[in-house]
């Protein structure tokens, strides 16, 4: 049996609705579960993004994807749940491929998630959809009855322009960016999407083995789950594969995040004369603000930009 009317969308961790499923979810697992306390609260944090699942407007299941701690790239699956008179319909299924969308789109490479023995449908669900057990991880590493998997999840693909060009420049002048010379000639951009539509931009301009970093843009209420950061590891991964040694990028507002990642301030002249024919870089000097630009370099044969798993 299958649910058409189901709608899957984000929700806020306080909404009234995933709070009732969570609360029930506890319930649920406390009467598995009664010799062990019920801690699937106690290791959420702020960047966690819920999902509600309902059917004609009544809320039927929830789940949640949460980033592991930098510096590593995984999601974890939270707070699974459908409603006992809604089960058999697909929900779930359509609850997780929901949250690795989600995940994917945010730059996670993983999904790993914890259940355990006694629940069997939870562990067939898992399986069915490509998770491969593995070691228990903190905190679940001293519980006998706790089973953990992992699914690897597709990593962004490049733009297209014929497909995306025009949801890619529509994105970004959306959240203030120019979409001129958008995947132009020797350009290479990444648009991410969830169940909401476009979730976060980047793309480089490159000349010989430099790249130009340009057009970092992330939907405002994805902001704080670290896509930028993970996106643009990702972008800088792909550049080195292609030869790239440096890349360079202007920022004048956020050099904290850049500095993080490992760039250093640099003269503007010195992008200027790394990459003369840049679509940016001729945008600027045509603006006759190039000038009051802070550029920002990071050399890509270092083994943070090199490294097998991204880190």
């Amino acid at each position: 049996m299958t649910t058409p009317d189901l709608t899957i969308a984000a929700a806020a961790a306080d909404h009234p609705s995933v709070a009732r499923l969570v609360r029930a979810l506890d319930d649920d697992l406390a009467a598995r579960y009664p010799d062990e306390p019920c801690t699937g609260g106690s290791h959420l944090r702020p960047a966690i993004r819920f999902l509600l699942a309902e059917a004609d407007g009544r809320p039927v299941g929830c789940c949640a994807v949460q980033p592991f701690p930098s510096p590593d790239t995984a999601a974890e699956l939270k707070r699974m749940y459908v409603v006992p008179e809604a089960r058999g319909r697909g929900i779930a299924a359509r609850l997780l491929a929901e949250a690795e969308r989600t995940a994917a789109a945010l730059g996670h490479s993983e999904m790993r998630l914890e259940t355990a023995v006694h629940q069997p449908e939870a562990i067939a669900l898992y399986t069915r959809a490509g998770y491969q057990p593995i070691p228990n991880y903190p905190p679940y590493e001293h519980k006998t009855l706790s089973r953990c998997y992992a699914k690897p999840l597709p990593l962004p693909r490049p733009a297209r322009p014929a497909w995306d060009g025009g949801e890619l420049a529509t994105f970004l002048a959306g959240q203030g960016l120019s979409p001129k010379d958008v995947l132009a000639p020797g350009s290479r951009y990444w648009l991410t999407r969830d169940t909401a539509g476009p979730a976060a931009a980047l793309g480089w301009e490159r000349q010989d083995d430099r790249v130009l970093l340009r057009s970092v843009a992330v939907r405002p209420d994805l902001r704080g789950c670290g896509a930028a950061r993970r996106l643009v590891e990702h972008a800088l991964r792909d550049a080195a594969v292609q030869g790239a040694r440096t890349a360079y990028l202007f920022s004048t507002g956020a050099g904290p995040f850049w500095t993080r990642l490992g760039f250093r301030p640099v003269p503007v002249a010195e992008v200027a004369h790394a990459l003369p024919n840049a679509p940016q870089i001729h945008q600027y000097r045509t603006a006759g603000t190039l000038a009051d630009e802070a550029a920002w370099r990071r050399d890509l044969h270092t083994p943070a930009a090199t490294s097998a798993d991204g880190r």
